[in-house]
């Protein structure tokens, strides 16, 4: 589902984010990503989602090389991925339903459809009660579930979280991990950004480790674990 075949990354300031990283991730897999911070695990997120593009390297995404992606199929492309960033980024001004109906308008989906699809999104994170709201009155974790709402709206294939849990307590972080691995039970490929050892420890799923290698730069290289 998800390969990175000797994938490096360097900025034009020349800051070198990602070496030599060989990884690859199954159809269904939910895994973590963890390294300090630097360490490029945002990079990585965004050479899958096209985001960015490597420097070297080849990054095979559901069996295409991102690499050969015409810029016109991009959206095609990203429409099967899902992205979950830790500041989500919704829109003030607009209703949780809104916020999570976006992506399914800019497609041009019938509004019935949209109707139906939010609806059944807001049901997985439990916040059907909450569409009519605006996010200024939800709370950290209601605002981060609105966000992983939108992000899994289309059904993606594949899940890319990136520090979901940042700001959250314990037991949100804890809450807002268990739905990602229902996303995954449901089928989706989940791969999660995160520095929180102890909640990774306690889902007990397949752990990849950013760490630095020693070049004649800093740079990030990969140690698989669990």
């Amino acid at each position: 589902m998800i390969e990175f075949n000797a994938v490096s990354k360097q900025y034009p300031t020349g800051q070198l984010a990602l070496y030599n990283v060989n990884l690859k991730l199954n159809q269904g897999e939910m895994a973590f990503l963890t390294g300090h911070s630097g360490a490029g695990k945002s990079t990585l997120l965004k050479l899958i989602a096209l985001l960015d593009e490597p420097s070297s390297g080849e990054v095979i995404v559901a069996g295409q090389n991102t690499k050969t992606i015409k810029h016109r199929k991009t959206p095609a492309f990203r429409r099967n991925i899902g992205m979950i960033f830790q500041d989500h980024h919704l829109l003030l001004d607009r209703s949780v339903f809104d916020n999570i109906a976006l992506p399914l308008k800019i497609e041009g989906m019938r509004h019935q459809d949209i109707k139906r699809r939010v609806r059944a999104a807001l049901d997985k994170v439990n916040l059907l009660s909450k569409e009519d709201q605006f996010p200024m009155m939800l709370s950290a974790g209601e605002k981060q579930r609105v966000g992983i709402a939108r992000a899994v709206v289309n059904k993606p294939a594949i899940i890319l979280a990136d520090e979901p849990t940042g700001n959250l307590d314990p037991d949100l972080a804890s809450d807002i991990m268990h739905t990602f691995k229902q996303f995954n039970e449901y089928g989706s490929t989940v791969l999660i950004a995160s520095h929180d050892h102890a909640l990774i420890k306690e889902m007990k799923k397949r752990i990849i480790v950013l760490r630095k290698v020693k070049t004649t730069n800093t740079t990030a290289g990969l140690k698989n674990g669990r």
